[in-house]
């Protein structure tokens, strides 16, 4: 071996060790200080269900929560290069030592407020059907099916890692007022769930043309399972009603919904 080779190879070796290094770098996701701390989604017992007659439609009205039991807050990130774009969404996943990664959400689409909000929605993050309770066919699905989440509602403040205010708050979320935004979040913390109310826009199944009888209302968190949490197994909720429904009067005379038992709760 001759004073060139060596030569060579003092200097190439160092600069082979040094490329595997960035190379590997580049491979790996970014460091994070401890185990990663996941979401989980649940719905909270649905409660304030009614009918509501518009005179040409029979509206099944209720109010639904989805909550966050897991060790780590449910956060979404967005980006796109500049307003006539489509959105690109992440997940982002925090571990045990304050550090995060992000997790690229395939199939997850954001839609500009279609009710009457000026803020962007995640679609399909809840899921509501109704289906009939003798037989389980399903009979009717809700009408909304954009959402933007934020901290609304305390639920179990005593999980560990359970913030005693909002951390994920209106005005700072959602892309607001915003709608040629390029990057937006929107998240449920630990402890907290987002509550949506029987009188907002599109919460509502369409009973119309349905029987009198016994059916059941489902409610499901994140149904298509395009973010990744600590239990993919326990996000659907249920309640089981009696409804008579007077499809000849005008107004809500006549039209009474009963309880007659819930599904499981967080």
């Amino acid at each position: 071996m001759n004073r060139r080779t060596l030569i060579s190879i003092g200097f190439g070796l160092p600069l082979a060790i040094a490329m595997a290094a960035l190379a590997l770098a580049i491979a790996q996701p970014a460091h994070t200080a401890g185990p990663l701390a996941y979401p989980d989604l649940r719905m909270a017992q649905i409660p304030d269900v009614a009918i509501n007659s518009t005179g040409s439609q029979l509206q099944l009205r209720f109010s639904a929560t989805i909550v966050n039991v897991g060790a780590g807050p449910m956060e979404l990130s967005a980006s796109r290069s500049d307003a006539a774009s489509s959105f690109g969404v992440s997940q982002r996943v925090y571990d045990t030592g304050g550090d995060s990664v992000l997790l690229p959400v395939s199939g997850a689409t954001l839609a500009w407020g279609g009710d009457g909000h000026s803020h962007w929605h995640v679609r399909d993050l809840e899921n509501y059907e109704l289906d009939r309770l003798d037989n389980g066919s399903k009979v009717g699905t809700g009408e909304k099916s954009g959402f933007c989440f934020f901290d609304t509602t305390q639920f179990r403040l005593t999980l560990p890692g359970a913030p005693s205010a909002q951390v994920y708050a209106p005005g700072t979320v959602c892309g607001q007022n915003n709608q040629a935004a390029t990057s937006l979040k929107m998240g449920i913390s630990v402890g907290w769930g987002d509550r949506y109310g029987a009188s907002l826009p599109d919460q509502y199944i369409d009973v119309t043309d349905l029987n009198s009888g016994n059916y059941r209302l489902v409610a499901t968190a994140d149904a298509g399972n395009l973010f990744t949490e600590s239990d993919e197994t326990n996000n659907t909720t249920w309640v089981d009603l009696k409804l008579t429904l007077n499809h000849k009067g005008k107004g809500n005379g006549g039209n009474r919904v009963s309880v007659i038992g819930y599904g499981p709760t967080p």
